[in-house]
């Protein structure tokens, strides 16, 4: 049975795919339709329905035009891109590296930001490392005041206040 979105190309179209049936199904149409299929990761498949602004046009006009006109204040050239909510950053729809051409530039907001990003493009950082400080800053300086308090004649006093109260890591 020829699918009827491959009948409606005509009698060559149909010709190609019962030529190319035994093959498989899928070949068959890619073959009938003479186009590759949307693969997963591929820019096709991801901004298929996204060129032109088009995600624009599902918005009422007046946000449309808002959401445009701020990213053009921001600088932003969103013609041929797509505007991609989950890697922006708190800018939203102002943030120039949130308006995307392609996968490539998914990945390398994903990497610059150290993001997770799942669907279209995978990539996943990682634990990160956490950052260790020896002692916030603020409590070092709290404790410097007390300890001057209590002992103006004191010297020292930063060193002496981190090696009591920081963490003794080991390596310390």
């Amino acid at each position: 049975m020829v699918p009827s979105h491959i009948k409606s190309l005509g009698r060559e179209a149909v010709k190609t795919y019962e030529a190319a049936l035994p093959h498989g199904e899928r070949w068959a149409e890619m073959c009938a339709l003479r186009t590759p299929p949307g693969t997963k990761g591929s820019d096709r498949a991801f901004m298929e329905g996204r060129y032109n602004n088009q995600q624009l046009d599902g918005m009422p006009r007046r946000q449309a035009e808002y959401v445009s006109r701020e990213a053009r204040q921001a600088g932003i050239n969103i013609s041929g891109k797509y505007y991609c909510g989950g890697i922006a950053d708190s800018r939203g729809w102002r943030d120039p590296a949130a308006w995307v051409s392609g996968t490539d530039d998914v990945l390398a907001v994903a990497k610059a930001r150290n993001l997770t990003v799942e669907g279209a493009v995978n990539y996943d950082p990682g634990v990160a490392e956490p950052k260790r400080t020896t002692l916030n800053e603020r409590i070092v300086q709290e404790e410097v005041r007390r300890e001057a308090k209590r002992n103006p004649k004191a010297k020292d006093l930063r060193e002496k206040v981190i090696e009591k109260h920081a963490l003794k890591a080991k390596g310390r």
